[in-house]
């Protein structure tokens, strides 16, 4: 098994505008807006976050995306899957795994169209 690197940050929040601006003080740019939720990735490269506004009645969540570079998503037998793989509507495939600590981390492959 071996990924790419962090494709993306997913962080809940409960008011996008404000968060989003928040990041874009700290030199990240908006570069999608999908008006409660968007992406925000640094001016000179790295690792993106994405945001999504939530409800107050729900409890905050972030996540942390791997890019991983088999679709098969073949996992060392040592490492903890929590359920199977699914492929998802924005043309990915996620699978996600469990560290020693219980964090749940997605692995994320990008199908081909």
């Amino acid at each position: 098994m071996e990924t790419e690197g962090i494709e993306y940050v997913y962080m809940e929040t409960r008011n996008f505008g404000k968060s989003a601006r928040f990041w874009q003080r700290l030199g990240f740019e908006l570069v999608l807006d999908l008006g409660t939720s968007g992406k925000l990735q640094p001016k000179r490269g790295g690792t993106a976050i994405f945001l999504e506004e939530v409800s107050p009645e729900t409890p905050l969540a972030s996540g942390l995306y791997l890019e991983f570079s088999q679709p098969e998503m073949d996992v060392d037998s040592e490492i903890e899957r929590v359920g199977p793989a699914i492929d998802t509507h924005w043309n990915t495939r996620i699978q996600t795994i469990r560290d020693p600590d219980g964090r749940e981390i997605m692995l994320q492959h990008t199908l081909d169209s």
